[in-house]
């Protein structure tokens, strides 16, 4: 492996794969990595020395140590021929030891069985994805289940309009999701800031479309869609929770919907269920689940390190 020197080199790498995701994009990774604290590495898989693949890596420092592609998006992990997905898992395996990672992930956008196992955790995760092609628009609301087109119809009498973000927009999401999460005593994912400054970097971008439900003029929910040139990806959304009774996630999924198949998208995905009731809502816009494998070693110093290294740097700056 050696790093891309620039990213056209990247997109060459990944331009082979039909299963690419928008979580491979160079512009992407490059943009989110700060807001994660990590640094975007992007390798390039070579083989016979020829260009076969991409391997993206997005590092965390954790004083003399790290984490590999840690990260709360799906998909993050080679793009690489099929008989090579062993060699080159074990090229990252033995990077990963080189770095003293402490966690390292690698995951897949299907389900992989040539793989080796060793030194990781392996299981698997689902997401549910709309099919799109030769559908009209009759075709994907009789897809779903009769409440998500009640739904949608309900949106449409309450006067809701479905038109571009705006920056102000984005600081309202950053509220809306922080109030999801305390209420579920979680942390949010991302730190507030991230949003907007993906906005910033790539909202001229072909493949990143930013829309806003609004009520009255009123922003009350924000969709963000990563798209490939097959794929479209419901990467996050965010409703302001006083106006969830307006439906406004559904209007603003459904403009989404057609916009990826007036595009040429051959599918869209909503993007993993880490519940059965998120699972349940993606389930009736008329999904297909799909299942994908992803591999995973946490060290046993793990929790010694993520505790220690705080307090070394507390105490260093005394």
């Amino acid at each position: 492996m050696r790093p891309a020197t620039s990213r056209s080199e990247w997109e060459e790498g990944c331009g082979a794969f039909p299963d690419a995701t928008a979580f491979h994009d160079y512009d992407f990774l490059n943009c989110i990595a700060p807001s994660l604290r990590c640094k975007f590495e992007p390798l390039l898989v070579i083989s016979q020395k020829q260009l076969v693949g991409v391997a993206p890596l997005l590092v965390k420092q954790l004083g003399p140590f790290c984490t590999i592609n840690w990260v709360p998006f799906p998909y993050l992990g080679p793009l690489v021929p099929a008989d090579l997905i062993p060699a080159t898992l074990s090229v990252l395996r033995r990077e990963a030891r080189r770095r003293r990672a402490l966690n390292h992930q690698q995951s897949f956008s299907q389900k992989v069985t040539n793989y080796e196992a060793e030194e990781f955790t392996v299981s698997t995760d689902r997401t549910f994805v709309v099919p799109l092609s030769g559908r009209s628009d009759e075709d994907l609301l009789e897809g779903m289940h009769h409440t998500r087109r009640r739904d949608i119809r309900r949106a449409r009498r309450n006067g809701l309009e479905i038109g571009s973000a705006d920056p102000d927009d984005f600081r309202l999401m950053d509220t809306w999701v922080d109030q999801v999460h305390t209420a579920q005593g979680m942390t949010a994912e991302y730190p507030v800031g991230t949003y907007e400054r993906l906005y910033r970097s790539g909202h001229n971008a072909s493949g990143w479309t930013f829309s806003t439900a609004r009520l009255n003029g009123r922003a009350i929910a924000v969709l963000i869609v990563l798209s490939t040139a097959r794929r479209a990806f419901a990467w996050q959304i965010g409703v302001d929770p006083s106006y969830r009774s307006k439906y406004p996630q559904d209007l603003l999924i459904w403009h989404a919907l057609l916009r990826a198949r007036d595009t040429g998208a051959i599918e869209f995905d909503l993007v993993g269920a880490p519940n059965d009731g998120i699972a349940l809502y993606k389930i009736r816009f008329g999904t297909l689940e799909r299942q994908y494998t992803v591999l995973q070693r946490q060290t046993r110093s793990h929790h010694i390190a993520v505790t220690a290294i705080p307090r070394l740097v507390r105490s260093t700056s005394l």
